[in-house]
């Protein structure tokens, strides 16, 4: 899962220091208990990130890297973004309702690859890489290019207002038709439950597999 040598939290702080996006840190929660709860060891990006962080807000928060858990609103936490949900990591979610998780068997070889969620044809996409190479691409900017088909003229203004348990839902969505134009759909702020609540509906009516696990609504 990316294993660093004993300094990842070094690594990753430089990281992101050196990133040229918009990057923002959310500062550990002191009653977390994320690392302990999944085993994970300060050496890996994993690890740094669950020890030391409550996540990472990348590019204005349009992608929301998952680390500890927290007590006052913030992100869901790596133990907590998949629990009840066997053989896959989540460890990211994007503000359109997207998700990357590692594969520990529910995509099949369990050799935890990074697979992608998107929004735009409601299928996991194997990425061939781990966690700790997924990371470092994003901060280096990688997202651009990514998410260049999801993104419209001033989309930072949309995603000003948000707060971490919200999204934003695109009608007609981007797996229509339709919504493939994302410039020209309406946007509207909803809660994240929402967003991944809509995606799978649709997946059980296409009977399209895995969906993504949703912390929101199990937390309230």
């Amino acid at each position: 899962m990316g294993n660093t040598g004993d300094n990842a939290w070094a690594e990753l702080s430089d990281l992101i220091s050196a990133s040229p996006l918009d990057v923002a840190v959310l500062p550990r929660d002191a009653n977390a208990r994320t690392a302990s709860a999944l085993e994970l060891g300060p050496s890996s990006y994993l690890g740094a990130l669950a020890r030391e962080t409550s996540g990472l807000l990348i590019d204005h928060g349009w992608l929301r890297i998952l680390g500890g858990s927290s007590s006052n609103g913030g992100l869901p936490g790596l133990d907590q973004a998949s629990a009840g949900t066997p053989g896959l990591l989540v460890v990211a979610y994007d503000v359109l309702g997207g998700a990357f998780a590692l594969d520990g068997g529910a995509f099949g070889k369990g050799d935890g690859s990074v697979h992608h969620f998107s929004v735009d044809n409601l299928t996991w996409e194997d990425l061939e890489i781990g966690h700790a190479q997924f990371v470092t691409t994003m901060l280096a900017g990688a997202i651009t290019k990514f998410y260049e088909t999801l993104r419209w003229p001033r989309w930072q203004d949309d995603l000003a207002a948000l707060n971490l348990a919200d999204g934003l839902h695109l009608y007609p969505p981007p797996f229509t038709t339709e919504g493939k134009d994302v410039a020209t759909v309406s946007k509207g702020t909803v809660p994240m439950r929402e967003l991944i609540g809509v995606h799978s509906t649709f997946m059980d009516q296409l009977g399209s597999g895995q969906g993504v696990p949703d912390p929101w609504s199990a937390a309230t």
